[in-house]
């Protein structure tokens, strides 16, 4: 390998080179570059991110492109200057936007007021207090759907593996909030700083967590550790909690979105939250008896005669005990399935009297080893073409339930089923639903949809869809790849290694299971197993409740490139067909605009067929917009299926 001074040499050199052509180019205004280059350290299989401001009356060739400069590979985005600055300056402070430009270099600005916004908004330590409060909330919100599956999985299914999957995305997201709680904005790794911050704590369910075994005493103690954190950090939860004590009677959710939406205590507003977010930080902090919960009733469409329930909150004031769980409690599973079936056949009858509702598709295993207490319930609703409703989602409740509705035009619904993939998540999640009930014609057995909803047997995957579902998940397979060798070898963090291997892991197991014909569920991994049993054993279940050393990922990484390497020519078919068959050169943009329509990591594959050598990698001039008199270089591909070194 080459040295790292030899590395970082050579993507100066081509930071250096492209600067060199756009400063030419009088349509571009700026270049920030973001990613490793700017604030980590860039190694051999890192790409550069650069995000380029144009004049407001650019007329860029395509918003986003892809580049090639001295053997270094560049994602680049253009985007006219005031459109620009509205996007970054209206972003929340600590978000993935304020994020992504704290942590980058800007490279040349010929615009002063530019210059200007940069030095005042590019500060990873920039975030005021206000903002903080909102992105912890955003944080907690996000992190809660992990958590309650971590500990269904613990407490009904008993899948230790899966529980343990699940907290270390929780994991992720306690960090975050450890990191803005320190008033740092957090970059995409955020464990290490959280480490340095509360050591004892991210000790416990990281550190500690990664390298023992996974019985159920230590995921008990992980759970009740997670609790602890954020039993003691209820702060986070106090936006919520304030808007409902200003308000002084029950708010229900529709009032409470919207109201946190358009802003309670100045004029400036708050910042837009993800509805089902909301809904589940509201029922979280009901559920820990912080707040309480009443319904009210609510109409689905502006014309329906028929009610519904939605969930009402208030605050007393009165904090009340925390719901630690106790897997004695026999509600989890008789009783709980007992009144979840009642609510879900209320709730049924309910809606077939609404003449607008056409029909009601219940898409959550409601079995009764797979419900408990916590559970939410699913149904999809298909409206008449003219319905006219103001929100697409509503948290609904029934008898105590909550009961999460989506809602859907048939014409809508038609268009949903027609462009999913077999072999996606979502076909999964339609081809094992159940139609409660129905009064169209769209749901008949014979239907011409692309596949029947509630019908299993269509979850068999059709050979054009498979592969390009193959083709998108071994693209990311490479990238996280890239993102665990990394760490390995250069970083030399074990722990962190071992991270990126059970994302990948879970890309891999969706991989294994559609080359076999079928359509990942949400545990793949066991798919996987059944069907390769040898590699998964090797590449994750063996190496869990082991402490990770060197050799065992060293192993693992390698396992998982050959993997790859062998069968590279069935996940990257479409592409490799195409480059055979045209028999030439074919940049990015050709390809791209070859497959159309067809939404595929074209430059993730690329990139990686070509470090593999199966592909080589030439370069093409490309303008950067309708008027620019200088081009940069856009890579160019060329495949031989008989070059005799493959």
């Amino acid at each position: 390998m080459r040295s790292q001074d030899a590395i970082e040499q050579q993507y100066h050199e081509a930071v250096d080179a492209l600067v060199e052509k756009i400063e030419k180019d009088p349509y571009i205004l700026a270049a920030i570059v973001a990613g490793s280059f700017s604030y980590a350290q860039v190694w051999e299989k890192s790409d550069l991110d650069v995000e380029l401001i144009g004049r407001d009356a650019i007329r860029p060739t395509q918003s986003f492109f892809s580049l090639v400069e001295n053997g270094v590979n560049i994602h680049a985005r253009i985007t006219p200057r005031n459109a620009f600055k509205q996007s970054v300056e209206s972003a929340q402070q600590g978000s993935f936007m304020h994020s992504y430009f704290s942590h980058s270099t800007l490279l040349f600005s010929r615009d002063t007021s530019i210059e200007e916004w940069y030095d005042k908004n590019a500060n990873r330590y920039n975030i005021g207090e206000r903002d903080k409060q909102f992105q912890l909330l955003n944080v907690i919100a996000g992190t809660l759907p992990s958590l309650i599956y971590a500990e269904k999985q613990f407490y009904v299914n008993k899948d230790y593996l899966t529980c343990f999957l699940s907290l270390l995305s929780v994991v992720q997201g306690l960090a975050r909030i450890e990191v803005l709680l320190n008033n740092e904005i957090p970059a995409r790794e955020v464990i290490q700083p959280a480490l340095r911050y509360n050591p004892d704590f991210f000790d416990r369910v990281y550190t500690d967590f990664i390298n023992c075994e996974k019985n159920e005493a230590v995921l008990q103690d992980t759970i009740d550790a997670i609790n602890g954190y954020l039993d003691a950090h209820q702060f986070i939860f106090q936006p919520v909690l304030d808007y409902l004590t200003e308000q002084k009677v029950p708010r229900t959710l529709t009032e409470l979105n919207a109201d946190l939406g358009r802003g309670l205590h100045d004029s400036e507003g708050f910042p837009d939250f993800d509805e089902e977010s909301l809904d589940l930080v509201c029922q979280w902090l009901a559920w820990k008896g912080s707040i309480k919960q009443v319904a009210m009733p609510l109409k689905l469409t502006a014309k329906s005669q028929i009610a519904v329930e939605e969930p009402a909150y208030y605050y007393d004031g009165i904090v009340g005990a925390s719901c630690a769980r106790d897997s004695s409690q026999a509600r989890l599973k008789g009783d709980i399935h007992a009144q979840i079936q009642s609510a879900v056949e209320n709730i049924t009858d309910t809606l077939e009297q609404d003449r607008y509702i056409l029909a009601a598709i219940l898409t959550s295993n409601l079995t009764e080893n797979n419900v408990w207490e916590k559970t939410t319930v699913q149904i999809t609703l298909i409206l008449r073409d003219s319905t006219k409703f103001k929100q697409q989602q509503f948290q609904l409740i029934e008898e105590g339930i909550p009961i999460r509705v989506q809602l859907y035009t048939r014409s809508d619904y038609r268009k949903l089923l027609d462009r999913t993939l077999q072999g996606s998540t979502l076909h999964s999640i339609l081809a094992e639903s159940r139609i409660l009930f129905s009064k169209d014609s769209l749901f008949a057995v014979d239907g011409d949809a692309n596949f029947s909803v509630g019908d299993p047997s269509c979850l068999r995957v059709a050979e054009r869809d498979m592969h390009s579902q193959l083709f998108n998940a071994a693209a990311e397979a490479t990238a996280i790849l890239a993102k665990a060798e990394k760490w390995f070898h250069l970083k030399q963090d074990l722990n962190y290694t071992f991270l990126y291997l059970t994302y990948l892991v879970r890309v891999l197991a969706r991989i294994e299971t559609l080359m076999h014909g079928e359509t990942p569920r949400r545990k793949a991994i066991y798919q996987a197993l059944e069907h390769n049993p040898s590699f998964f054993n090797t590449v994750f279940t063996d190496l869990i409740d082991k402490p990770k050393d060197e050799a065992l990922l060293r192993d693992a990484l390698e396992q998982v490139d050959m993997y790859l390497e062998n069968n590279l020519r069935t996940l990257f078919k479409p592409l490799l067909d195409f480059l055979e068959e045209s028999g030439d050169e074919r940049t990015i943009t050709d390809i791209h605009m070859h497959f159309g329509k067809r939404e595929l990591a074209l430059e993730l594959a690329c990139e990686w067929l070509s470090e593999k050598e199966v592909i080589e990698q030439f370069s093409a001039p490309v303008r950067l917009t309708k008027d620019s008199q200088t081009s940069v270089e856009e890579p160019a591909y060329y495949y031989d299926a008989n070059n005799p070194f493959l």
